[in-house]
């Protein structure tokens, strides 16, 4: 056998390797390790081996898994996720009105600030502004905070600075 043909035949195998699910390459080689371990082990207290090259085994078979790792044969597939629509709509109308603190936390919202910067500002606890963004959610009929700032543009919002008690 020439040297392309053996290149050719290891690049099939890393490939059918790499087919094979993540879950049962590492339970492939956790059960292969554990028979070489127990094997190994029974040669140690049956004194067919000292321990220097029972530890010894041991770190060469943990080099080769790190060297598998390296070279991408233990690596997930990447999965491109892809971020969800947000759909804007010019006709958007609110079904019930919001509060006056509602509107304030919008205002922080669209400003780009974070929970606490919105509690620190209003002089409330975090948990409070989490209780009004989920009010806020439901009456804007959102799911989330990007959501909101877009909803929020559409209705005409404007981005002005929050205002401190």
């Amino acid at each position: 056998m020439n040297k392309e043909a053996k290149a050719s035949i290891w690049q099939e195998i890393l490939q059918r390797i790499r087919n094979i699910p993540l879950i049962l390459r590492y339970g492939l080689i956790l059960s292969l390790g554990l028979v070489l371990v127990k094997t190994l082990e029974y040669q140690l207290f049956s004194y067919r081996f000292s321990m220097e090259l029972y530890t010894g085994l041991l770190a060469v078979f943990f080099l080769l898994v790190g060297i598998a790792t390296g070279l991408g044969w233990l690596q997930t597939r990447k999965v491109k996720m892809d971020k969800p629509d947000i759909k804007r709509s010019s006709e958007t109308v609110i079904e019930e009105p919001l509060t006056a603190k509602e509107r304030t936390i919008l205002q922080g919202l669209l400003a780009g600030m974070s929970n606490q910067q919105i509690a620190d500002s209003q002089h409330v606890s975090v948990n409070t502004i989490k209780t009004h963004l989920k009010n806020l959610y439901r009456k804007l009929s959102v799911a989330n905070r990007a959501e909101a700032v877009a909803k929020a543009q559409d209705l005409g919002f404007e981005n002005r600075p929050v205002q401190v008690k």
